[in-house]
């Protein structure tokens, strides 16, 4: 009978190691969980298009549109790239394609 015990304790060991290595019984730090925002379109947001040419970047674009630096805080212009783009990173532009950029005001 103690064998049995024993036997059916370490089957149970077992699984439950095997559980907690393949799904885990708490969230991982590394592992990010997927949680969808929806947020609302912002269509009073300007914008411009403009293809990407080897060499640019989100913030390249923006301050060649200005002439010079952003009027907002480089967070913002990320995020409003991302907004007007379907949540687009700004790191994944690819050379060729169209994508639109949102339209500071000037600054004098």
């Amino acid at each position: 009978m103690k064998k049995l015990a024993g036997f059916l304790f370490l089957i149970l060991l077992c699984y439950s190691v095997y559980h907690d290595f393949n799904q885990g019984s708490l969230p991982a730090a590394g592992k990010s969980q997927k949680t969808e925002t929806i947020a609302p379109k912002q269509d009073s947001l300007p914008y411009f298009k403009k293809d990407i040419e080897p060499g640019d970047t989100v913030l390249s674009v923006l301050e060649d549109k200005l002439k010079g630096p952003l009027p907002v805080p480089i967070s913002k212009a990320v995020q409003d790239f991302r907004n007007l783009n379907n949540g687009m990173e700004p790191e994944a532009i690819q050379i060729g394609k169209a994508y639109k950029f949102p339209d500071y005001p000037v600054r004098d």
